[in-house]
């Protein structure tokens, strides 16, 4: 925890008072604490340097915490764009119409501004129906459709999934050979249980197959990436069609296919909604960005030319550089025009000094930001700063190059948090977007620039402004004809981090649990787990048994107590009662153990006992309750609630006996037993059931012999 320590908390009396009241337990002889004592006098004139010194220390203004977070390795977060995707279709009376969205390409959602983040090509490809086989029987067919209101209900591999199952996809048209085809599937999310955020070491729990219908039969589709894992979160499929695509002629319709090759699933996964050819926008606006090229000139070319996909390119000003020893040498663009794709083609005359390869640099500005594109021009000294009179800039997307008057080329600069481990040489400087500052080296701690400070990237975002509803985006400034549909809202954006904000999320990073040293420890590290649904996880004393020892020789029970973790693990399962945890999720569970726990410690994961539970019981109702045996029922149940029961914890025949007694149905209950069926139970001697140390009760029978207050058995 940090605490609000106040340092300064003694006065300069109080200071000098104590160093007084410590003479004689010191220097007894010294005798004489009148101020005119040349000893007292320096004892006041170190209390007053104390006093200052105490003073100062305490001031924690914002550089000064920042060191602090440092210290702990944290930093402020600075602000980030919202990120979402769009669908973006041609007009239907223009289906063959090819349109290229360059990088940077503007969308608007009423006056806020949303940028594509690479180049796309919009090809639209509507999805007509799917159906499920479930072995060679049809199981379900699915009629689709994509509206912001609409939500379909596809278990792409049935409800109960098997391996070999199959998913048929139905398009009105094929997948393009030119890109890559993008889907996106929304996946239901919203269990008993949240699913933890995949890792890039995940193992996945299913394995499929995709397929497309060609003109030899069904060929293998290959996929480029899988963000949904197969089907367990929404995310995106990129495939790259290898061939022709045909249409089948029972749907007259273009099909792909996916199988279940490997089933570990939990639970069923829920296709909820599906959409191609998304494209990626974030709400930001470029007033300048750039980008790197690597070309090669034959050694007789005059002129050398470089293609662009940036938007600002091809509607912006822009500047040219080549890289020369380090530096950049600018030069003039003789032409621009566009290429057939939408590309920018820059062409520019070869220097003498330029060599068969080269490393371009082109810079693109805005119309109305070229005039501003220079910041100042550096004199040299220390400590130069300058204001920058643009808001809500993105700390992450600004760049800045430094003319050097000494060689005529421009030299980057690199953005760094502080100046404290910089040397003199060190091209570096500092962004604060809180106070639209920028500030360089004192010469000692960093290079001061001498020259013209230019602008290389600069975007700006409303940051969490930039989180909207779905259905705002709906308009493209270049292409106006298009039907532009946002169906899901943006997200990500924030603002910038302010030091308490900052301060509090290290309280809360520091709170978390990371390594396994108490039996609570390992519970919340399985429930961690990453792209597993855990219910629940307790730890349980180790089995009896003999094992073998890290000397050699047997060990003991107790020696085994000490050096064994056995975790039971209830995962959410669409099996009933699933009592064996899949060879896919142990792995899981063992990779994320194995590097947190205690060294010699041996992690054992047991899968729950199942053990069913029959109730016997003799109760007399009152006659008005017509309802009454429902009511016993419906609380039995209630109790006997093996997803909300502890792991372990014995059925107590008294609480079952008082929570019957207590309805409002029942007169008296007269007698109640409980039996027990499964392994590792055991009848107590007061009729309750002990279950095994990873035992969930499940309610196998119920039978209730019913009397009525003052008559016979009626049942």
């Amino acid at each position: 925890m940090f605490y609000n320590l106040n340092l300064d908390d003694k006065s300069y009396q109080e200071i000098e008072a104590d160093a007084v009241f410590q003479i004689p337990g010191i220097c007894p002889d010294w005798t004489n604490h009148n101020q005119s004592d040349p000893g007292i006098m320096l004892i006041g004139l170190l209390s007053w340097l104390k006093e200052i010194q105490q003073y100062h220390i305490s001031q924690l203004c914002g550089w000064k915490r920042q060191k602090y977070l440092k210290l702990f390795g944290f930093s402020m977060n600075y602000a980030r764009p919202a990120q979402g995707s769009i669908s973006v279709e041609l007009p239907a009376g223009l289906p063959d119409m090819q349109v290229s969205l360059m990088k940077g390409t503007r969308f608007f959602a009423g006056d806020m501004v949303f940028e594509t983040i690479s180049k796309e090509w919009p090809y639209s490809i509507r999805l007509m129906g799917a159906y499920i086989l479930c072995g060679d029987l049809l199981d379900k067919y699915v009629n689709i459709g994509n509206d912001l209101d609409k939500r379909m209900r596809l278990y792409p591999f049935g409800e109960c999934p098997k391996e070999g199952n199959c998913c048929y996809f139905i398009m009105d048209k094929e997948f393009s050979t030119r890109t890559q085809t993008v889907i996106t599937f929304d996946i239901r999310t919203d269990y008993e249980v949240s699913r933890n955020p995949i890792g890039k070491d995940f193992i996945p729990l299913a394995r499929l197959k995709w397929e497309y219908q060609s003109a030899e039969g069904w060929e293998e589709l290959p996929v480029a990436f899988d963000t949904t894992y197969a089907f367990l979160q929404s995310g995106k499929i990129g495939f790259d069609l290898p061939g022709k695509m045909v249409e089948d002629e029972t749907y007259g319709a273009f099909q792909i296919r996916v199988t279940l090759m490997e089933n570990d699933y939990d639970v069923a996964p829920l296709i909820q909604n599906i959409y191609f050819n998304e494209i990626e926008v974030r709400q930001q606006y470029s007033c300048c960005d750039y980008e790197d090229y690597e070309i090669t000139c034959s050694d007789t070319a005059l002129f050398g030319c470089v293609r662009s996909s940036m938007y600002l390119a091809k509607t912006g000003q822009t500047q040219l550089y080549l890289e020369q020893d380090g530096g950049w040498v600018l030069v003039p663009v003789r032409r621009k025009e566009e290429a057939e794709d939408g590309d920018c083609l820059l062409y520019f005359a070869k220097p003498d000094w330029a060599e068969e390869k080269l490393t371009c640099r082109l810079a693109a500005y805005e119309d109305s930001f070229w005039e501003k594109r220079e910041l100042g021009v550096g004199d040299g000294s220390a400590n130069q700063s300058y204001a920058l009179d643009i808001d809500n800039i993105l700390y992450d997307e600004f760049e800045i190059m430094v003319y050097d008057r000494r060689d005529g080329k421009y030299y980057s600069y690199q953005r760094v948090e502080d100046f404290d481990n910089y040397t003199p040489e060190d091209a570096v400087y500092v962004l604060e977007p809180a106070e639209n500052r920028l500030s360089f080296g004192n010469c000692e701690n960093g290079m001061a620039p001498e020259g013209n400070i230019c602008l290389l990237r600069l975007k700006v975002s409303q940051g969490r402004a930039g989180n909207i509803k779905a259905g705002k985006i709906h308009e493209c400034d270049a292409f106006p004809e298009l039907l532009v549909k946002q169906y899901e809202m943006t997200s990500g954006g924030r603002n910038n981090e302010t030091i308490e904000e900052c301060f509090e999320r290290l309280r809360q990073e520091l709170k978390k649990i990371r390594r396994g040293v108490t039996f609570s420890d390992y519970e919340k590290l399985v429930r961690q787990t990453p792209g597993l649904l855990i219910l629940d996880s307790k730890v349980v004393p180790p089995a009896a048994g003999v094992g073998i020892s890290s000397t050699g020789g047997k060990s003991t029970p107790e020696d085994k107590a000490l050096n064994e973790v056995c975790i039971v693990v209830r995962p959410l399962s669409y099996k009933e009662r699933d009592d064996s945890l899949n060879e896919k999720y142990r792995q899981n569970l063992e990779q994320m153990l194995r590097c947190r726990k205690l060294i010699g410690t041996t992690i054992k994961i047991l899968s729950p006992e199942y053990v069913g539970i029959s109730i016997f019981a003799e109760i007399v109702i009152r006659p008005q309750f017509t309802d009454a045996e429902m009511m016993i029922e419906d609380a039995v149940r209630a109790y006997l609630d093996e997803k909300s029961w502890e792991i372990g914890r014995p059925v107590s025949s008294s609480e079952i006996y008082g929570i019957i007694d207590m309805l409002p149905c029942v007169h008296q209950a007269k007698s109640l037993s409980v039996e027990a069926r499964g392994r590792g139970f055991r009848h107590l001697v007061n009729g309750d059931v002990q279950l095994p140390p990873n035992g969930l009760p499940y309610l196998n029978d119920m039978d209730f012999r019913i009397f009525t207050a003052g008559g016979d058995a009626i049942f």
